[in-house]
């Protein structure tokens, strides 16, 4: 494993055994690698990792500071990482049509996104979700063959994340969002009835083991009309 994931495994363990606690400020980036031995663009990647993961928060001018740890984050059924399959569990039926499953080399934007490098293999995969059998989003998904290994038609149909937790027994972790909107290419007008210049809602997502790999880049598209977005902002 790379210098940088291990440094960011040690810190993201003292933030959950609150050695580092919610508010403290982490000791200056020269302190740290001097601890860690190693040099800043090491000590940059390992604090990355835990920005995105929504652990840590950088200040400009203050410097970077412990967000607030709660333990339940790890289950991954109380955050994000529930997969459509166990969002709408109980509530309507998920079904999957794959339309592309493929191995591929990763190119450079690949390689940014998944921090693995140019011309590793990744599972390309292109789904149709459907809720109670209607059309619901397509997903594009990127996952690093070396992470999640032995990935199979059947777990496609089915939940990748079960897959993930059940079979392999990994623990997802977190995830960073970008939700953007774009223009409908032939691809979602094909399959979620968009017309040509409808947009579509984007969801960018980037995902985590608990180990701090990422083992997932999906971009889920849905029609605009059906997207719907709620959060709860609590001042602190």
């Amino acid at each position: 494993m790379a210098k940088y994931r291990d440094i960011a495994d040690d810190i993201r363990q003292k933030i959950k055994n609150q050695e580092y606690t919610f508010g403290q400020k982490l000791p200056y980036e020269y302190v740290l690698c001097m601890s860690y031995h190693c040099n800043k663009e090491t000590m940059k990647k390992a604090l990355d990792i835990l920005v995105k993961e929504g652990l840590i928060i950088r200040r400009r001018g203050a410097g970077t500071f412990v967000k607030d740890y709660d333990p339940a984050m790890d289950n991954p059924v109380s955050k994000f990482g529930r997969g459509l399959t166990e969002q709408y569990k109980g509530i309507k039926e998920v079904t999957s049509n794959v339309l592309e499953f493929e191995v591929v080399p990763a190119d450079e934007l690949l390689s940014e996104k998944l921090q693995i490098d140019v011309g590793d293999f990744v599972y390309h995969i292109i789904r149709l979700r459907f809720l109670d059998k209607v059309p619901h989003l397509i997903d594009i998904t990127y996952i690093p063959i070396s992470v999640i290994p032995n990935l199979k038609l059947q777990h496609l149909k089915g939940s990748i994340y079960s897959y993930i937790e059940n079979v392999l027994k990994l623990k997802i972790q977190s995830c960073h969002l970008t939700i953007q909107a774009a223009l409908s290419t032939p691809l979602e007008q094909q399959y979620l009835g968009l017309k040509e210049n409808e947009p579509y809602i984007q969801e960018e997502q980037i995902s985590y083991l608990s180990n701090g790999s990422i083992f997932e880049y999906t971009l889920s598209r849905q029609h605009y009309a059906h997207f719907e977005f709620q959060t709860v902002i609590i001042q602190q």
